[in-house]
């Protein structure tokens, strides 16, 4: 039997935290932490394709699951070399058939500035390349909803000792599988499709949580992940809604200690258990 194509992939994790010093209201120095930004642009087949301003923690698999989820790249056996460089701040990808740069520059054109932190984008018409989740009769108690907020708080995290980072959650579950920050939350949830890419993990039966806001990008990238609930510490916006209802995502926001609010997709929410 012959063995699955891998690409060759880089491992260029950067510390996410840097010191500084800062002074208080009294005008005294303080020492502090300061959460690292780093610019990281991606070439695709020699092709810029966009920068990402990250943390680094995950670099290659932020760019892999930001490929992936603008379909720039479908499969990942396509790829045959994934480089990160921090000395130039680029990550550089070659396809086996050198041909992916050029497919996308169409897309390129046709480019959708978002709503993200980061100015995220979105290629080409998202809506009209997605398809409804199946239904597979997946169901989350009312009880694994506050157990997985309560652990995700419990997380040892770059925002409890820096604050300004986002972070996403793949879980099985209340339990963690994934959890990636980043400067926004579209670069965190890339991360982990990006992770779950390179492990071969479906999101089917999954929950993602993410701290950021339900816009209609992040819905998008759920659906892309094949991600059936989707909960999030903020709110969502009405297109975020519009998304989940035409995709059947479970929509949950201002999730936080016993309790919780169901924007859409309350038929996978188990309310008595």
């Amino acid at each position: 039997m012959l063995m699955e194509r891998r690409p060759l992939i880089s491992q260029t994790r950067c510390e996410p935290a840097v010191s500084g010093l800062v002074l208080d209201q009294n005008g005294q120095p303080l020492a502090t932490q300061l959460p690292g930004e780093r610019a990281l642009t991606i070439y695709l087949d020699k092709r810029e394709i966009v920068t990402l301003m990250t943390l680094g923690q995950n670099p290659e698999a932020l760019v892999l699951g930001y490929l992936r989820n603008q379909r720039l790249i479908d499969n990942l056996r396509d790829i045959a070399e994934l480089h990160v460089s921090w000395e130039v701040s680029a990550a550089a990808v070659s396809t086996y058939h050198r041909d992916a740069g050029e497919r996308c520059d169409e897309l390129r054109r046709r480019r959708t500035v978002t709503s993200g932190c980061g100015q995220g984008t979105q290629f080409a018409d998202a809506m009209a390349r997605l398809q409804p989740l199946p239904d597979e009769g997946f169901t989350v108690a009312r009880s694994t909803v506050f157990a997985l907020v309560d652990r995700v708080h419990q997380l040892d995290t770059v925002y409890k000792r820096c604050g300004a980072v986002h972070g996403c959650v793949l879980a099985d579950g209340a339990e963690i599988l994934h959890h990636v920050e980043d400067i926004d939350h579209h670069n965190a949830v890339d991360s982990i499709s990006g992770l779950m890419w390179m492990k071969g993990e479906t999101g089917h039966g999954n929950i993602l949580y993410t701290t950021g806001r339900l816009t209609s990008e992040m819905v998008i990238k759920a659906v892309e992940m094949g991600i059936p609930v989707l909960i999030s510490r903020s709110g969502t916006t009405e297109m975020g809604i519009d998304v989940a209802r035409h995709c059947g995502v479970t929509l949950i926001g201002w999730a936080k200690k016993e309790r919780f609010l169901v924007f859409n997709g309350g038929e996978r929410i188990d309310f008595t258990k």
